[in-house]
């Protein structure tokens, strides 16, 4: 990357380390239910499995490929009748004739042009491996994700079902007083702010059931289950067992899979360049033939009397096509070109993924922080305003806005966690794996 200076360290944050490493990064949120979710994902999705399957046949494509290098050789084995007339009496003659040959034919790699479309399919099958196990490492960081979110809408579950029990509280404290005749003009307006923020709440519930419903449908495909909105992924939250290093080195990208497929991807057209200017140049073929021929019975043809062989080779150069294997030469460095811009550009946004998640995560944290002192007000507030509402020293509207407040800081903090969690398994798939490891753990 011309022109660009990579720093030997994440400018996006310094923090300092704590605790012991932990092996594998999803084990850094200390929730087995989370590594046994990934574990069945990573066994049974249908889109890894196929994944598997592109590995396995670009392996087998190498494999042809090699075999160029290698003599080839057939055997046949034919047998002829022939009959005609001779002669001014039309005589007849018939001639019976057997074969038994082994043919070999090898192109000698003079140049090292065979060679180069066998590196070219081995250096695609790097690639597509490092493609498979980028699949991979994205499909465990969205079912991470997803539980998250399960368990993100659960705990929203349960605190509007708190803030729905107060509001019911207030709505048949208001109710008993107007039936008492104790009520005044206000009464009626207050019974309908209180009766307007019980339908509110019981909508927020229903909003984070659907929610956990399509989640639910969703982690099940990831899994390659049947999508019955069933499974039980997290109730709660996790914590993040580990912060992260101090002095995060940057090379750890350089494991990362989908840039070490790109690279692959670079090393395989480079090879394709090569044996493209290779075919201008001179072939040589070596081929040869033995094996036995006769005209009498069948059986002589194991005889070793019958033996004929030959051995012949031809040198060939291409000297006019129409222009096309030079235009096959510009056109494959047209490609490298491409895929060496595609591989930089690749690069350089995998490093502002890791700077911008490590930058979240130190804003996350700040504003987390304010959010719990948020909500520790605003429960104080929630608990004079009541007070001061039992004693008759405010109206309900006060009370209302208490608790509506109260409420609305809980569920922002509650949001917030979850952005730090999942900004946390950004981090980690735009490192490529954990903050020790090469990628995550190999599951099979």
């Amino acid at each position: 990357m011309a022109g660009t200076t990579i720093p030997a360290e994440w400018t996006g944050g310094r923090f300092r380390m704590t605790g012991p490493a932990a092996v594998g990064w999803v084990d850094d949120f200390e929730s087995a239910r989370l590594t046994s979710l990934v574990g069945e994902a990573v066994s049974e999705n249908y889109n890894l499995a196929a994944g598997r399957s592109r590995v396995l046949q670009v392996l087998e494509r190498a494999r042809v490929a090699n075999a160029a290098r290698i003599p080839s050789v057939d055997g046949g084995l034919s047998a002829s009748r022939s009959q005609n007339l001779r002669g001014a009496a039309f005589r007849t003659v018939t001639a019976s004739n057997y074969n038994l040959t082994l043919d070999l034919s090898w192109e000698v790699d003079l140049w090292g042009r065979v060679k180069n479309l066998r590196d070219q399919q081995l250096d695609l099958a790097v690639a597509e491996t490092n493609i498979y196990e980028w699949s991979r490492l994205s499909l465990a960081a969205t079912v991470v994700k997803t539980a998250m979110e399960i368990a993100e809408s659960h705990e929203q579950i349960r605190i509007a079902r708190e803030n729905l029990k107060s509001l019911k509280t207030n709505l048949n404290i208001l109710d008993s007083r107007l039936e008492a005749g104790a009520g005044d003009d206000r009464t009626a307006l207050d019974i309908s702010l209180s009766r307007a923020d019980v339908a509110r709440a019981n909508s927020s519930i229903l909003v984070e059931q659907r929610q956990i419903d399509s989640a639910r449908r969703s982690m099940e495909i990831l899994l390659g289950r049947y999508p019955k909105g069933e499974i039980e992924a997290l109730s709660s939250l996790p914590r993040m067992g580990r912060r992260i290093p101090a002095g995060l080195p940057s090379e750890l990208l350089l494991r990362r899979p989908d840039l070490l497929a790109a690279e692959a991807q670079v090393d395989a057209k480079l090879n394709d360049v090569a044996a493209n200017r290779k075919a201008l140049l001179p072939a040589f073929r070596l081929t040869s033939r033995g094996g036995t021929s006769n005209t009498t019975v069948f059986e002589d043809l194991f005889n070793i009397q019958n033996l004929i062989w030959n051995i012949g080779g031809n040198l060939t150069r291409p000297i006019y096509a129409g222009g096309q294997l030079r235009a096959d030469i510009r056109l494959s460095e047209h490609e490298r070109d491409e895929l060496v811009a595609n591989y930089a550009d690749k690069a350089l946004t995998a490093f502002r993924e890791v700077e911008t998640a490590l930058s979240s995560e130190n804003y996350l944290v700040k504003q987390m922080e304010a959010l719990q002192v948020a909500v520790t007000e605003a429960r104080r507030a929630e608990k004079l305003s009541l007070s001061q509402y039992e004693k008759g020293l405010t109206d309900i509207i006060t009370l209302l806005e208490s608790e509506r407040r109260y409420f609305t800081a809980q569920s922002s903090l509650l949001q917030v966690k979850l952005q730090l969690l999942q900004n946390r398994v950004d981090l980690y798939l735009a490192l490529g794996g954990d903050f020790d490891h090469k990628a995550l753990e190999q599951q099979k």
